[in-house]
């Protein structure tokens, strides 16, 4: 295997990813609400002239939203990466199901994770939306990687 460093590099950038992870989750969940409330503050500062409470609600919850796909989708990424590095001589598909197999684990052992910390809960709609993050992108990767091949091969045959 020649990319073992490759594989190395990303393993310890992927563990530090995930320890990022760890840590915003398993944040006290009012240190959290306010954080985000003061960023959702910032922003409908930007957007609207006098932001009602149901706009601070709203872009509140939007901005934790992104801030999941954000994390899940560089995670995604790098899991898609690995994977396609690891298993470099199987086919397409037979890389992005573990890669999305590993971030599905994550995101519901993530959710779990907050059960016991004060003011968090486990929320299975936020893992799937953390999932399907991860998936996307990990499915567009490989979309990537198999059109590039493909034109790879065609210029290829061309000459």
């Amino acid at each position: 295997m020649r990319n073992w460093k490759k594989l190395i590099v990303l393993l310890l950038v992927m563990a530090a990813w995930l320890i990022l992870m760890w840590r915003l989750s398993s944040a006290d969940g009012t240190e959290t609400l306010k954080e985000s409330m003061n960023l959702a503050r910032k922003v409908a500062a930007l957007l609207f002239d006098s932001p009602t409470d149901a706009q601070l609600e709203y872009l509140n919850l939007l901005l934790r939203k992104m801030a999941h796909i954000f994390l899940y989708a560089v995670l995604g990424i790098m899991s898609g990466m690995f994977w396609h590095l690891l298993l470099e001589h199987c086919r397409i598909w037979l890389r992005a199901i573990p890669a999305m197999l590993c971030c599905t684990v994550i995101a519901f052992l993530d959710e779990l994770q907050k059960i016991p910390i004060a003011g968090r809960h486990f929320s299975c709609s936020e893992s799937i939306l953390n999932a399907i993050s991860a998936a996307f992108l990990i499915l567009f990767y490989f979309t990537l990687i198999h059109l590039l091949s493909q034109r790879k091969n065609h210029r290829s045959y061309s000459k």
